[in-house]
């Protein structure tokens, strides 16, 4: 898993992920999950004429679970700036989430050929640097997955390669935001209104939900949830007291008694009016800064507390776009030599 956040200020945009890289495999386990083990009409356990435990098997039993987990994973990279480098024109910086690599190499490799090859390119829109990235890696990406060999009906649940990517041209009238989706083939901008800031994130981002909405996705479902089911047993509750206390009266209800009640319930629980009360277009960048920084970190902390393998952490990533400005990454590290060996005799 990953952790991508982009802050979009009228000051510049804050683009922000962590470091860690994890290799995550679906697993059944049998002894965590009820209903697991098979058992016959009379509740008894099932086995094979081994002796062995019969299994229930059902696709919603397999749980994501890491195997590996590696740090220093570069997710952060610039995709194109030029030409001048005294007067930016162009500029598109993105940070990754899902597959990590393709067919061996890893994404911000790809991300630097890419680079490389578009160097002399005279964009003047940022859409139009993400479309052709999207060209460039799409072909990699099916060889991956082995899209050709896949059924067309199970093609959209192949792992995505995904992009929250910034930039702008000299066409753009503002820094832009975008979605990038590899699988679906989609480059789409996230805020095309006025004042065109506020923050996106992608990844695990359940605490950074919590933290800027109040709530998160899977809140959200597990409420619906659970307000469906308490409607539908006052909506039953209530036809049963009305019968009953007709027929106590004495007013005759035919057997049995069939009606369709209408009922509004609303679409959704007003959750937009529930949200943290950030100034998004006037954050100074340094607060903008700071808030990324708090964000993704806050999404690490839960992981490195929470039971398991933590599988977002490591070194927060900053990344810093400002119009007419080189990319800027912020307090990178050097790659360093530390093990030097026994040096007395420096």
């Amino acid at each position: 898993m990953t952790t991508n956040v982009v802050v979009a200020t009228y000051h510049g945009v804050v683009l922000g992920c962590d470091s860690l890289s994890s290799i995550t495999e679906r697993a059944f386990f049998p002894f965590r999950q009820p209903n697991a083990l098979a058992r016959d009409a009379n509740g008894d356990l099932m086995t094979d004429p081994q002796g062995r435990l019969l299994l229930v098997y059902s696709d919603q039993n397999l749980t994501p679970t890491p195997t590996n987990v590696m740090g220093g994973v570069q997710k952060m990279f610039l995709l194109h700036e030029g030409p001048d480098p005294s007067n930016i024109e162009c500029s598109v910086a993105a940070v990754t989430s899902g597959l990590g690599t393709l067919n061996g190499v890893v994404i911000a490799e790809l991300a630097a050929r890419f680079r490389w090859r578009e160097r002399g390119h005279a964009y003047t829109k940022a859409i139009d640097v993400l479309t052709d990235f999207l060209d460039f890696v799409r072909p990699q990406w099916e060889a991956a997955v082995y899209f050709d060999d896949v059924d067309e009906a199970f093609r959209p649940n192949l792992d995505d390669l995904k992009f929250l990517a910034s930039g702008y041209g000299s066409d753009d009238e503002y820094i832009k935001v975008f979605h990038v989706s590899v699988s679906q083939q989609s480059v789409v901008e996230q805020f095309p209104e006025p004042p065109h800031c506020s923050a996106t994130w992608a990844g695990q981002t359940n605490s950074i939900a919590n933290l800027v909405n109040g709530r998160n996705f899977i809140t959200e479902w597990k409420l619906n949830r659970a307000l469906a089911e308490a409607l539908r047993t006052q909506r039953e509750s209530l036809v049963a007291s009305v019968l009953e206390q007709l027929r106590a009266q004495g007013v005759q209800v035919p057997e049995p008694f069939n009606a369709v009640i209408d009922e509004e319930i609303p679409a959704s629980l007003p959750w937009d009016d529930v949200h943290a009360p950030i100034d998004w277009q006037n954050l100074p960048v340094q607060s903008a800064v700071d808030l990324v920084s708090t964000l993704v970190n806050a999404e690490s902390a839960i992981q490195k507390f929470s039971h398991g393998i933590a599988t977002v952490g490591g070194r927060t990533r900053i990344g810093l776009m400002r119009r007419g400005t080189p990319f800027a990454f912020l307090n990178e590290p050097e790659i360093v030599h530390h093990h030097v060996g026994y040096h007395y005799d420096a």
